[in-house]
């Protein structure tokens, strides 16, 4: 998992790694990452390797006991040659399907570590989605006016680490605001605390005099225009990403709304305009 994450984070920001000559370092960081890997993978190969002769052995052992005591067995005509065969047809049976599981026993253990990542991110607590007062959740949308109260706000990501200690402000409809201040600041969080991804730990937050919390998330969302500091496009046409807001919306309603972002006239000189196709990284 380092390697890895390691070779796409070099790979996909190399700009950055010759801009500040970083070859030798990144070369080195790989290297030594890329030697422990070394050591681990050429030990689980030899131990796994190492399982099947092993259990061939143990197998043969099986089959020279039953030999020995079958034929000692057979002089004093205790049973017949036929037995011995039978049961050296048993030994084969029985100890075939622990040599395949002695085989894939380095798989086990590579599964064995990758489900321990999986169910760790599986038994995250799910963020509730409903109002989170218990009462009837608040309808958002089209209707809402546009106020916003912040009413001595009190937040922090983590209990014992407050980033905002007592705001209060007041917006009114149509209002244009400003959040100005340094990195670290605070400003991010006071939108995010706004769309409630996060919950304040005191005070509160007001759309049109309701608190954010007696909304359902998706609703509260649905009032809000957001455009990111960072933009993710998907794979697909530059069309189907500005639809992604409204996917019922026609082809007229999305070049409107590319006008209104003033980027109409930069996407016509695109090859293939609105239907030029994105990859992932929007490349």
């Amino acid at each position: 998992g380092k390697i890895n994450g390691q070779i796409e984070e070099v790979y996909s920001g190399q700009n950055i790694v010759k801009a500040f000559n970083r070859e030798e370092a990144s070369l080195a960081e790989f290297g030594e990452t890329n030697r422990i890997l070394y050591q681990s993978a050429w030990k689980s190969q030899f131990l796994s390797g190492m399982m099947q002769p092993i259990m061939t052995f143990v197998g043969n052992l099986g089959y020279v006991a039953v030999a020995v005591s079958g034929s000692m067995l057979a002089i004093k005509g205790v049973i017949e040659v036929g037995e011995i065969q039978a049961f050296i047809q048993y030994v084969k049976n029985f100890t075939q399907p622990i040599t395949q599981v002695a085989q894939v026993s380095n798989m086990f253990q590579s599964t064995a570590a990758a489900a321990e990542r999986v169910f760790e991110f599986l038994e995250e607590p799910e963020e509730d989605v409903t109002a989170a007062h218990g009462a009837a959740a608040v309808s958002g949308g089209a209707g809402t006016k546009g106020s916003v109260c912040f009413d001595h706000v009190k937040f922090g990501y983590q209990p014992d680490k407050i980033v905002i200690h007592d705001f209060s402000c007041n917006v009114e409809p149509g209002q244009m605001v400003a959040i100005v201040g340094p990195t670290g600041a605070g400003k991010t969080t006071m939108v995010k605390l706004l769309m409630r991804f996060y919950d304040v730990n005191s005070g509160a937050i007001r759309v049109d005099g309701q608190d954010v919390r007696d909304f359902n998330r998706s609703e509260l969302r649905e009032s809000f225009g957001m455009v990111l500091q960072d933009t993710w496009l998907f794979h697909g046409t530059i069309m189907e990403n500005i639809r992604y807001g409204k996917l019922d919306a026609t082809d007229e309603e999305v070049i409107a709304a590319a006008k209104a972002a003033h980027v109409h006239r930069f996407i016509q000189t695109l090859p293939g305009g609105y239907q030029m196709e994105l990859s992932e990284d929007a490349s």
